[in-house]
């Protein structure tokens, strides 16, 4: 049975993927061409798992979200300045991420630090030419963009349909 929450719920869920991607697409597109459809599909990524249907309940993944895409950013950034990808550069990335998320006691935000480093680790990989710093800063850039989108359409939602 379709109600009127199920309706909004793919509905917010249609808008948050249009306007990430579109969003994440283009801003990529200005510094790596090569680059901007993995821009949209992580400012989309970003989106989705931020998106609850009021603002006050999309706050707490949004927080998660930015801080752990920000650790995640610095640690393989900082790597991938200074060494190649490697496997155990990258294991090791993942293990220093999960440190400083408990050394800052921030143990909620180990996933995403670790999804986050993932990405950035593995586009270095594939894409040789492209500058690691610019690679971490442009995933962190695209994920705050796909959180503010969840949140602005959480917003848009709670002041529509009256969900808090």
């Amino acid at each position: 049975m379709v109600t009127r929450r199920l309706f909004t719920s793919a509905w917010n869920n249609t808008i948050i993927a249009a306007a990430a991607y579109l969003a994440g697409y283009n801003f990529t597109q200005l510094f790596q061409s090569d680059n901007a459809y993995l821009g949209g599909l992580w400012a989309v990524i970003s989106g989705i798992i931020v998106f609850e249907d009021s603002r006050p309940k999309a706050l707490k993944p949004a927080k998660l979200r930015v801080v752990g895409s920000f650790i995640g950013a610095l640690v393989s950034g900082v790597y991938l300045y200074f060494f190649p990808f490697s496997v155990v550069g990258y294991a090791v990335c993942i293990g220093i991420g999960t440190l400083v998320c408990h050394l800052l006691k921030l143990p909620d935000h180990i996933k995403l630090a670790s999804i986050t480093i993932s990405v950035i680790m593995i586009v270095s990989a594939m894409s040789n030419n492209a500058d690691p710093v610019m690679n971490a800063a442009l995933r962190f850039v695209e994920s705050v963009i796909g959180t503010a989108v969840a949140v602005i359409v959480a917003y848009v939602a709670s002041v529509t349909w009256g969900y808090k």
